[in-house]
């Protein structure tokens, strides 16, 4: 029994070294616990989306990710305004403040023109919900792509463009 745990101690000594020292520049060895370690089991997070993992080096150190809406509530002398996400409300204040300027008697008149006004906030609105829909659309489509190329359209982006042509022909001024 003694023989047999030496022998399997000297084996694998032996196999150990010969892993260890051989196989060409090509052949990386890591061993939990040994040395500098290259291959970290955390290195790299395929959740794109993720905030952040607790065993990420810098968390250890004492840093943590910012929650931005909070940071910016708190800035003093600082107004923060996010231009992508959310509208502003000066738009609309200042809609109404141009209707105001005017100083229309005619109350059908005046809702006529606001309307004309806010349009263009509407249509604003319907693009931004529109690009995350292109953005997604294109992924599909790449997707499918990768899996099987063939000739079927996954959307239909020929129309799209003629619609978005047109739509710049309708706004570029005479």
């Amino acid at each position: 029994m003694e023989n047999k745990k030496k022998l399997k101690t000297l084996i694998f000594k032996t196999l150990k070294e010969m892993s260890a020292t051989g196989a060409g520049a090509s052949a990386a060895h890591f061993e939990p616990g040994e040395g500098a370690q290259y291959a970290p089991k955390y290195a790299y997070n395929p959740d794109k989306k993720a905030k952040g993992a607790k065993n990420i080096y810098y968390y250890k150190l004492g840093w943590k990710p910012v929650d931005a809406p909070k940071l910016h509530s708190q800035a003093k002398g600082i107004e923060h305004k996010d231009l992508w996400s959310k509208k502003l409300k000066e738009n609309e204040e200042s809609t109404q403040g141009y209707l105001n300027s005017l100083n229309l008697k005619e109350p059908a008149l005046s809702k006529f023109v606001a309307g004309r006004v806010e349009d263009f906030d509407k249509i604003e609105d319907k693009l931004n919900t529109l690009l995350p829909l292109l953005q997604r659309a294109k992924k599909e489509t790449m997707d499918y792509y990768k899996i099987s190329p063939d000739f079927k359209v996954q959307y239909g982006t020929d129309i799209a463009l003629d619609y978005l042509d047109d739509l710049i022909k309708l706004f570029i001024k005479k």
